[in-house]
């Protein structure tokens, strides 16, 4: 009875130690094909399909340009399980992804797996991917449109 009693009480004590919340960790990601050493690439890291591509609901990190090549960007505070990666390279550190008059990107971007189609935003689960202690790095190739 005591041992049933015990493996009752276990969860509610990882829980109650963890304050409920889920661990987060480092996430790091390889940035490829930077063709510009000026400006910063903003990365955003969304945990969910309603957050998605939401600025406020991001980990958001930026990382100043001075290399062209490949960079390395750590970005701390990421929840472990499904998360989805989008990627600006703001050249003119303008702060905002410029566009042309039909609306497309003029700015280097990308997403933490390769979209179906270039012709719309990408969906969250088509560049989802499960963050875990033992999968803490991914790498992305900036392109453009």
């Amino acid at each position: 009875m005591l041992r049933l009693y015990f493996l009752l009480l276990l969860p509610l004590y990882y829980l109650s130690a963890s304050n409920g919340e889920p661990e987060k960790g480092v996430l790091y990601l390889k940035v490829r094909n930077v063709q510009h050493a000026q400006g910063t690439i903003w990365v955003g890291v969304y945990d969910s399909e309603e957050n998605f591509l939401i600025k406020e609901k991001a980990v958001l990190k930026g990382y100043d340009v001075d290399h062209t090549g490949t960079v390395n960007i750590p970005v701390d505070h990421v929840k472990f399980g499904p998360c989805a990666v989008a990627i600006m390279h703001d050249v003119n550190g303008n702060g905002t992804m410029d566009r042309n008059w039909l609306g497309i990107p003029t700015e280097p971007y990308a997403f933490s797996k390769k979209p179906r189609s270039k012709w719309r935003l990408p969906r969250f689960q088509e560049v989802v991917f499960d963050f875990e202690p033992q999968h803490d790095h991914i790498s992305v190739e900036l392109d453009r449109w």
